[in-house]
């Protein structure tokens, strides 16, 4: 541990290559622009993700819903059919 190693103070200095400092503001920047526009994009799928839920729950499901006690309906009306149907023939026998 007896190494001379350099000590901080207020008379150092740091030299670095202009080249490399514009390099390295480039990358920093087309980092942060490219966040950015990832944040905004996964944003806008997001509200088009809750816009199609909400469409299809008041859209997609009472239709459904509609179908449904429709064939509901229908189903009745066949049994009842069925009924009259072999009442009929009773009474033709």
């Amino acid at each position: 541990m007896g190494e001379n190693l350099p000590k901080l103070g207020d008379d150092s200095s740091l030299s670095i290559n202009i080249k490399w400092l514009i390099q390295i503001v480039i990358v920093v920047g087309g980092a942060v622009l490219l966040y950015t526009k990832l944040e905004g994009r996964i944003s806008d799928l997001e509200n088009e993700t809750k816009a199609l839920r909400f469409n299809q729950n008041n859209y997609v499901f009472p239709d459904i819903r509609t179908l449904e006690g429709e064939i509901l309906d229908y189903k009745l009306n066949r049994e009842r059919m069925l009924k009259d149907i072999q009442q009929i023939k009773d009474k033709i026998q």
